[in-house]
């Protein structure tokens, strides 16, 4: 058996509240063993999905069919053997009926482990999603009283959440389990998840489906509800996954305004003769990432122009104030020192050679004198 296990784990700092992503693989007749390392939290199927493992012969007639082979998704036998539970082993041919049929091949299961600190399991629950940029905190599950054992007889279990403006909510289906009376009207279901956006169903589901369902509200406000026509169902009931989509509008900087705002960036400008502290710009486009912009908020405020004093990366850090003007003072006083010695040399050379010059001279004028009488006379 082949398990391979992927552990990306979200933390808020104590072991309590977190949510972690694991991958599990192995063949069709391996035992898969899904589990959760805190006690108080629950396994969530993301995906199942079964590749079938083919020879050549196999191979080749089914390219001649279609070009991809698609693959199997088991998530009702999981969802009903693991979700909801702290831990489980699943065996794919013993536990999804029809799985011997699709011969040897790997299954894949990817699922996470949610602490009770993000499931709201209560029924007519308001549910406040924060604005801090935190994936923790921008998401959650919700699930009925009971699951995966039960849900009760309560006829609407609604929820509500609501995220800051400029967002959205995306909800995913990833486990229902609900009565279904086909035998009267074979296409409505006898109870069923809704989905509410302005007073108005825009979504309504009783059966699982794969990949699962998603739903993105159009504003910042949506309700679900459980709608239940039994005292008491012995099914699951339904686990959602919801998160904010989008990213709230950043509050304008200092002696800023707001220039425009989509759905994927925002841009601001500072005022007449104002520019960015940080970067000494006037204009400043930020990009919305998921659900938080791609800088740290707040934004940097607008200064005067002449106050601003741009931050050098790392790289360029100059030198310390005290070794700047040691280097400022000594390069000049070697540059002047460097000028009165030529200037020494230059002249002192021009000395010599007006000497030379003087002595030659001299001895051209006593060459040209008329000699005296006695100088004629004498030996």
């Amino acid at each position: 058996m082949v398990v391979v296990l992927v552990w990306a784990a979200l933390c808020l700092g104590f072991a309590e509240a977190y949510i972690e992503t694991i991958v599990v693989s192995g063949c069709e007749s391996s035992r898969l063993h899904l589990t959760c390392r805190h006690l108080n939290s629950i396994i969530a199927i993301l995906e199942a999905d079964f590749f079938q493992e083919f020879n050549e012969s196999a191979l080749n007639e089914s390219l001649a069919i279609s070009t991809a082979f698609p693959p199997y998704h088991p998530r009702q036998a999981l969802n009903q053997r693991c979700s909801g539970v702290n831990h489980c082993s699943f065996i794919l041919e013993e536990d999804c009926p029809g799985a011997r049929a699709w011969g040897p091949g790997n299954l894949t299961v990817k699922y996470i482990c949610v602490s009770e600190d993000h499931i709201h399991k209560f029924c007519n629950s308001e549910i406040l999603l924060s604005d801090t940029g935190d994936p923790l905190l921008s998401q959650g599950f919700i699930h009925n009283p009971g699951y995966p054992r039960f849900y009760s007889s309560q006829r609407e279990c609604r929820w509500k959440i609501r995220v800051p403006q400029q967002q959205r909510i995306k909800f995913t289906v990833l486990d229902i389990a609900v009565t279904a009376d086909r035998t009267v009207h074979p296409d409505e279901c006898t109870d069923q998840l809704e989905f509410i956006d302005s007073g108005q169903v825009v979504e309504a589901t009783c059966r699982p489906q794969e990949p699962p369902l998603e739903v993105l509200s159009d504003g910042e406000f949506m309700e679900v509800v459980l709608v239940s026509r039994h005292s008491l169902t012995p099914r699951r009931g339904i686990l959602v996954h919801y998160t904010a989509v989008g990213c709230p509008t950043p509050e304008a900087p200092e002696d800023g305004y707001l220039v425009y705002r989509n759905e994927t960036a925002a841009e601001y400008s500072c005022c007449v003769n104002r520019v960015f502290e940080d970067d000494g710009r006037k204009t400043k486009v930020v990009q919305c990432l998921g659900a938080r912009w791609d800088i740290d908020l707040p934004l940097p405020n607008c200064t005067r122009k002449s106050q601003h004093k741009p931050l050098l990366p790392v790289e360029e850090i100059r030198q310390p104030p005290e070794v700047e003007m040691a280097s400022d003072i000594l390069a000049p006083a070697l540059l002047i020192a460097a000028l009165f010695l030529i200037n020494f040399i230059v002249l002192f050379y021009i000395y010599k050679i007006k000497q030379k010059h003087a002595i030659e001279f001299a001895d051209e004028e006593l060459g040209t004198l008329p000699l005296s009488n006695n100088e004629k006379t004498s030996p």
